[in-house]
């Protein structure tokens, strides 16, 4: 017997992800990330699981997270604030206690074992003064630094982001240490420079990582950058040129090489990130698979995303580079060779590969896999067969007392647009003869995609008894560079126009959608173009706007990627001729706005700052033609629908759901 799924249902779940295989390919360690019901937050331990056994708890602690195995196969070391900071962290593959190998305060974000796994290159949260002991509290006996502390003052343009908050004087920082206990790290990177991404050279001798240095560091934050500095020291030389956002470096196994991942800044991110080499020495960077019409990311919308990272993964022999890549809805693990771009899709499904990692002659892969009725398990591919094995099952007991909607595929096309992925689920319960309200979703981006993944809020709109319908129009990735190039200079247009397409063949496909009893919801884009639709049309009967934008003059300056949307307006600023800014702005066009709205945001959004809702709720409610109800998340950024406090998340899935079911079913 099942039941309905309800928005308390969220805290229940667990994911899997961060997948670390062993190079020897008979060990496989995963962080598993559940809810903390009491404390409103989340905890993370280490599984370790062999081919054919049963999972075991690896680590005893409720903040563990990052596993890597050594080179060698003899320890995992990972990251956990069991000390009160999260710190690096070593026990030996075959059990024993961890003991703590960093104590470095500020805390460590990322790191990456040596090939000879006697060291590991991290980055850490360092001020001006260097590598400090931790300490669980930095006590300030000055009173007026004790108590002006919290005081910004900021000299940079770029100085703050989304999901980190506003820059302080701690920035990661490259640093060395020996695995041994009592060693004491090496700095090797400083302030203001922020440093992610690390790599090392098969020799030992040559860390690579993502950067902005020079004078003009804070001047475009996507203009990162692959440097290369020795391990002992020294001066970074930077590889790669101006003009691209590039991540993710990987050196070759002779190492000569360096691979990376980067997309052109004149495009703004509507391009596919492609996959491009540069020697370690310096040299030209030149791109691999060219003809590659497909983003090798992993852009796939959900609100229960598991841990992960998306790395790249040379070959022993140096002939082919693994990466994810994002097609058509779904995510796969996809080979290319280096000497012909020649791209092979390794795995098949219609569901999305969130989490990769291979064995050391790369015949095997560990995967993280997700589908639209299950959040993701843990798999074990054979690369030359395709046979899968399960090693998880995760969530088995409590998905089988659920009742879920599965979505079904279908195609739609805008006049003179291409054709269009769009999905409908039928509400839970259904009965044949029936009509039933439906609720259009619009993802957010709008350069990402809706894939065959499980969507919590999508499975708890179908409990509510309504249908659901969502899409990937024109500006999605996965459909090829063209196709997500379509909107880049306008939105509210080709986008637009394939949205509706998709709701209106739904439609006509599905006799059981009631025409008259329509909703539209969606964040961050999502929002935009939620906000764009009630002020241009009045057959929805109602809506929910979340992290939306609304003006686009205040949007430049005031959020945390401000340039970008000067580019979209051709280079000119608001302050010079906002004639674009107007234009594209729903703020514009909100005397027209006759739908019930309700608006939610999270209070310390820097991607969408605040007084987007705040502009957009007062200017409806001041003209009062529509119900409108505003709900604001206070210490929240613009990610809290999938990562921010657990009962925050389902506070706002219950608002959502009790403002349709008042306008679409009272």
């Amino acid at each position: 017997m099942t039941r309905r799924l309800q928005a308390e249902d969220l805290l229940s779940f667990k994911l899997a992800g961060d997948v670390q295989m062993a190079l020897t390919g008979d060990r496989i360690a995963y962080v598993v990330k559940s809810v903390d019901r009491e404390k409103n937050s989340y905890k993370t331990a280490i599984y370790m699981v062999r081919p054919g056994e049963e999972p075991v708890r690896f680590t005893g602690g409720e903040s563990d997270a990052s596993p890597q195995f050594s080179p060698d196969g003899t320890h995992l070391a990972f990251i956990s604030k069991r000390s009160g900071q999260p710190q690096i962290w070593v026990m030996r593959v075959d059990g024993g206690e961890a003991w703590q190998l960093t104590r470095v305060q500020g805390g460590v974000v990322e790191f990456r074992w040596a090939p000879d796994s006697r060291r590991i290159a991290f980055t850490a949260n360092l001020k001006e003064d260097g590598i400090q002991p931790e300490v669980k509290e930095e006590k300030e006996e000055d009173l007026f630094k004790k108590h002006t502390k919290d005081v910004k003052v900021i000299t940079e343009l770029f100085h703050k982001l989304d999901g980190e908050g506003y820059f302080g004087p701690r920035r990661p920082c490259l640093c060395v240490i020996d695995v041994a206990e009592g060693a004491q790290p090496r700095q090797l990177t400083y302030p203001p420079y922020r440093v992610s991404g690390l790599s090392w050279s098969p020799d030992g001798n040559t860390i690579v990582f993502e950067s902005r240095m020079g004078p003009d560091y804070d001047r475009d934050s996507e203009d990162i950058r692959i440097y290369a500095i020795p391990a002992t020291g020294g001066e970074p030389k930077e590889l790669t040129p101006a003009g691209f956002a590039c991540g993710r470096p990987e050196v070759s196994p002779d190492g000569k090489t360096v691979a990376l991942v980067a997309t052109l800044l004149e495009e703004m991110g509507y391009d596919n990130p492609g996959i491009y080499l540069v020697p370690l020495e310096g040299g030209p960077m030149t791109r691999v698979a060219g003809d590659w019409d497909r983003p090798f990311t992993n852009e796939t919308v959900t609100d229960m995303p598991a841990p992960g990272r998306d790395r790249l993964i040379w070959s022993p022999d140096g002939r082919y580079i693994y990466s994810i890549c994002s097609m058509e809805g779904t995510t796969q693990l996809v080979r290319v060779e280096v000497a012909t771009g020649t791209v092979t899709v390794l795995t098949r499904g219609d569901r999305q590969i969130y989490s990769y990692s291979l064995d050391a002659a790369c015949r095997k892969a560990a995967l993280g896999i997700a589908d639209p009725l299950n959040p993701g398990d843990i798999y074990l591919a054979d690369l030359e067969t395709g046979a899968e094995e399960r090693l998880t099952r995760l969530n088995e007991e409590l998905l089988s007392q659920l009742e879920l909607s599965e979505p079904k595929r279908f195609r739609a096309r805008a006049e003179g647009g291409p054709e269009i992925d769009g999905w409908v689920m039928k509400p839970c319960g259904f009965e044949e003869g029936k009509r039933y309200p439906t609720i259009l979703f619009i993802h957010g981006g709008p350069m990402a995609m809706y894939a065959s993944s499980f969507f919590f809020e999508f499975q708890l709109m179908a409990a509510q008894g309504f249908g659901v319908v969502y899409s990937n129009p024109r500006g999605s990735m996965g459909y090829g560079q063209e196709f997500c190039m379509a909107i880049q200079r306008e939105w509210g247009n080709k986008d637009y126009a394939d949205i509706m397409a998709v709701l209106d063949q739904a439609i006509a496909e599905n006799p059981w959608i009631d025409p008259d009893r329509l909703g539209v919801t969606g964040g961050s884009y999502g929002g935009y173009m939620t906000n764009w639709i009630v002020s241009h049309t009045d057959r929805f009967k109602a809506a929910v706007t979340g992290r939306s934008v609304v003006d686009w003059r205040a949007m430049s300056g005031t959020d945390d990627v401000g340039p970008t949307w000067t580019k979209r307006a051709a280079g000119v600023p608001h302050w010079v001729d906002d004639s674009w800014y107007k234009q594209q702005s729903p703020i514009t066009y909100v005397e027209n706005v006759r739908t019930p709205i309700l608006i939610e945001h999270q209070e310390g959004d820097l991607r969408c700052p605040v007084e987007q809702a705040l502009m957009w709720y007062t200017a409806i409610k001041y003209l009062n033609r529509a119900p409108v109800k505003l709900v604001l998340y206070p210490n929240e950024f613009h990610g809290m629908s999938r990562t921010g406090k657990p009962w925050y998340r389902v506070h706002r899935l219950v608002e959502i759901s009790n403002w349709f079911n008042q306008y679409l079913k009272g």
